[in-house]
């Protein structure tokens, strides 16, 4: 009797052991998904002058350090909607090397961000990750 009752409770634990890898591998994946995620496709947000797209596609292929030098080099040249676009790829491409300026970057386009602007929706759904 002892024996079968042993049986019982060492499958029921390697059972829930297995349940519970699930859900935090499950968990895991969907929360690398939010952070890693590639830059959306972008909206059709007005500020950003037609001889800045190639060389914006080009600082984005080229990986965060890029765009971060595009933004400090024509920054003063966009203007938002578009900007904080920009930045918020920015955001999401540095997250995973370099948190902290990721959430400052974050915050400086969430505090510029008006509910009536076209970046509000992106924003708000990356709030919780980035503050």
């Amino acid at each position: 009797m002892k024996a079968i009752i042993t049986i019982l409770i060492v499958v029921g634990l390697f059972y829930a052991a297995r349940n519970m890898i699930g859900k935090y591998d499950e968990i895991t994946k969907k929360g690398r998904g939010e952070i890693t995620a590639a830059p959306t496709a972008p909206l059709p947000l007005q500020g950003l002058p037609d001889r800045f797209e190639p060389a914006l596609a080009e600082a984005q292929r080229q990986g965060p350090q890029a765009l971060n030098t595009f933004l400090t080099r024509y920054r003063s040249s966009i203007q938002d909607p578009r900007l904080g676009d920009i930045e918020l790829d920015y955001v999401i491409a540095i997250s995973r090397s370099n948190l902290s300026e990721a959430r400052r970057v974050f915050a400086e386009v969430q505090a510029r961000t008006p509910a009536s602007s076209p970046l509000f929706p992106r924003v708000k759904r990356l709030a919780n990750t980035y503050q």
